[in-house]
């Protein structure tokens, strides 16, 4: 009797043991995170241009924590403007062919928790004047990976909303491809002694933009200057930079450059100052160079 029930359970164990494992069921295995974005960019009419934003809703289901990325295809050349602190990305940008850049940034506020929920904009600005009918624009795309695992890969529409308040029957927005920066200043500076004996002067300058070529910001290059003088700087942005980012159509500045030389600097003519001003990441040269450039004449006085 005992031999029986000892092959009879050993018949049940291999019975059991040939029975196919069920699967687990597809619920209870871990989701995958997500991340959904708004299919539409609106561009709203401010005193300064456009500024919109989209907002990206995600969700993170690591078992661990991790980090997510993004990758922002920009709708119109020059619009995508990383304005929230706490932003980190990879480089400039990849600039495309059509003048529009591509660039990859860490999803703000750092490591993501298990189940953490976590919404952040993207924002967006378009330097041209505001009109009293609605425009469109190219698509824009938008890429969300989490750790290194891609959740989204999307496009959005683009859209300016009018003064008016209306969204319809929008006009196609064309944009100038071809900067104009135009530059003018006095043709001389007189450098006095200063009661520490060094000699300063000031130069006046002002700078205009014509259009809305797409661009990031102003510098300038000090391309010649006398024996002994320094090279001209400003007081609110230091040596070769232009205060403000990038210009708005019709927009006009105006700096003060600095033009110094040590105590032992003859009185007299010294000589001309060549200053070439620059559009960083334009998409095309400017319409004409030559009125982006200022020369001076730098001559020293004692102090009356």
């Amino acid at each position: 009797m005992r031999i029986r029930r000892l092959t009879a359970l050993a018949g049940l164990v291999g019975l059991v043991a040939a029975l196919p494992v069920a699967a687990v069921p597809a619920s209870a295995a871990a989701r995958p995170s997500t991340a959904s974005v708004a299919d539409r960019l609106v561009l709203e009419p401010t005193e300064r241009g456009y500024r919109g934003s989209l907002t990206v809703d995600l969700t993170y289901r690591g078992a661990e924590p991790g980090r997510a990325r993004y990758v922002i295809t920009e709708p119109i050349p020059g619009s995508y403007e990383n304005v929230e602190w706490g932003i980190s990305c990879y480089s400039s940008g990849d600039v495309l062919p059509d003048g529009r850049t591509r660039v990859e940034c860490d999803v703000p506020g750092g490591e993501l928790s298990p189940g953490e929920r976590r919404s952040f904009t993207i924002d967006f600005v378009v330097l041209t004047p505001t009109r009293p009918y609605a425009m469109k624009a190219g698509a824009g795309r938008l890429a969300v990976t989490v750790d290194g695992s891609t959740v989204t890969d999307e496009t959005f529409s683009t859209r300016f909303r009018s003064t008016t308040g209306s969204l319809a029957d929008p006009r196609p927005y064309v944009r100038d491809r071809q900067p104009d920066l135009r530059v003018t200043a006095p043709d001389a500076v007189t450098l006095v002694r200063q009661p520490d004996g060094m000699f300063e002067g000031r130069v006046p300058v002002t700078l205009r933009y014509v259009g809305d070529a797409p661009h990031d910001s102003v510098w300038y290059a000090v391309e010649r200057v006398p024996d002994g003088v320094w090279e001209p700087w400003t007081e609110s942005c230091g040596i070769n930079c232009v205060e403000g980012g990038a210009f708005m159509t019709g927009e006009e500045r105006s700096l003060t450059l600095i033009v110094s030389a040590p105590a032992d600097t003859p009185v007299g003519e010294l000589g001309p100052v060549d200053i070439q001003f620059h559009l960083s990441r334009a998409i095309a040269p400017d319409v004409d160079p030559a009125d982006n450039r200022i020369t001076f004449t730098v001559t020293t006085v004692e102090a009356p």
